[in-house]
């Protein structure tokens, strides 16, 4: 029998993923919201600077409880529900392809990547995916793509600073936006 979590235990494994990231040591921000407008508000969980790339991790919707499959070059993603209906959401690349390509406009040798993780219970049928992991696996997979660049490069130093600051800044927008369109008072 498939089972979701429930929403304390979604909190939960939210707030024990932080705690386990904090500890890597890497500069962090987190709960980070972009957009509002037509495409909707994009929350990135945390945006990581590794020694050469900047990690953008999201989290998939809460309600996996099977089978996933994530196709890179696909637009959406499926999964199973624990009602054994379909869901889909949007290929997180995709998503966050606006703020990738002004990343890389602005800071073209810094590298973005997207991570995106998945409720315990999620099954990716054995395969290997490049940009989804469960939340056991998440450390692993950042200490590899840290690995992975190597020694940390001097234009990582300037972009993290005016990236964080741009990002920190769209953060507030987004939610002053979202909730003056919910009628009520950013605070």
């Amino acid at each position: 029998r498939l089972k979701a979590p429930t929403l304390k235990q979604y909190n939960a494994e939210l707030f024990k993923r932080r705690m386990e990231l904090e500890e890597l040591s890497y500069p962090m921000l987190n709960d980070i919201k972009m957009g509002g407008g037509k495409a909707g508000l994009i929350r990135i969980d945390h945006v990581m600077r590794l020694p050469s790339s900047i990690l953008l991790i999201i989290s998939a919707p809460s309600d996996v409880a099977g089978q996933v499959r994530c196709n890179q070059n696909a637009g959406q993603w499926k999964y199973v529900r624990a009602d054994h209906s379909v869901g889909t959401f949007i290929n997180p690349v995709l998503q966050l392809h606006p703020l990738i390509g002004a990343i890389r406009s602005r800071f073209p040798l810094v590298r973005v990547r997207v991570l995106c993780v998945f409720p315990r219970q999620a099954d990716f049928g054995g395969r290997a995916v490049k940009t989804a992991c469960l939340p056991d696996d998440l450390v692993k997979m950042i200490r590899e793509m840290a690995a992975e660049d190597g020694t940390p490069q001097q234009a990582m130093d300037a972009a993290w600073e005016s990236l964080s600051i741009a990002l920190r800044q769209g953060s507030s927008a987004a939610e002053t936006n979202s909730n003056e369109g919910k009628g009520r008072r950013a605070g």
